[in-house]
């Protein structure tokens, strides 16, 4: 009995070990614009996503796909049907200095009170797709805006995303 418990259990690692390396992500994908599509890829081990474009028209020779990611953090489960995204520092650093994330007059407020800037955070309603941002108000007090409806579906993780990952020796 005890050989066919230990055989069970080595079978059973791995099984495991060898599972799809696809299982490792979730993937969103929201039309943005009429040539631009959004693909959020979550990493569900070390609950991180990255953001990134895909062109729908071939015209045009902007940079886009998994070598240019344009937002990353991280996420949680947020109740029963929410994903809580949290920017990085580098993210919002980096797309605060190209665009500026807070009304001048906020951060000036901010910086008054001494309080520094919250990361931007966004959920995502895991049932319908509508979103919801963080923004700051006159106090520098954080509040949800209303949510709104999303063009997003949930899609296989993209395979030039998973090659990418796998040039880096992520898996």
């Amino acid at each position: 009995m005890k050989k066919i418990t230990l055989i069970l259990i080595a079978l059973i690692t791995v099984g495991c070990s060898d599972s799809d390396p696809k299982d490792k992500y979730i993937a969103l994908e929201c039309i943005e614009f009429s040539d631009y599509k959004t693909m959020t890829v979550m990493d569900k081990d070390s609950k991180t996503f990255e953001v990134y474009t895909v062109k729908t028209r071939s015209d045009d020779s902007t940079i886009v796909g998994p070598e240019n990611i344009t937002t990353s953090g991280t996420y949680i489960e947020e109740g029963d049907h929410h994903y809580l995204y949290t920017w990085d520092l580098e993210t919002f650093e980096e797309l605060n200095s190209i665009a500026p994330i807070y009304d001048d007059e906020i951060v000036d407020v901010c910086s008054f009170m001494g309080q520094s800037l919250p990361l931007p955070q966004w959920k995502i309603d895991r049932r319908d797709f509508s979103a919801s941002g963080k923004e700051l108000d006159f106090l520098c007090e954080p509040y949800w805006s209303g949510y709104e409806k999303l063009d997003c579906k949930v899609i296989d993780v993209p395979r030039d995303y998973l090659a990418s990952k796998k040039d880096k020796n992520i898996f």
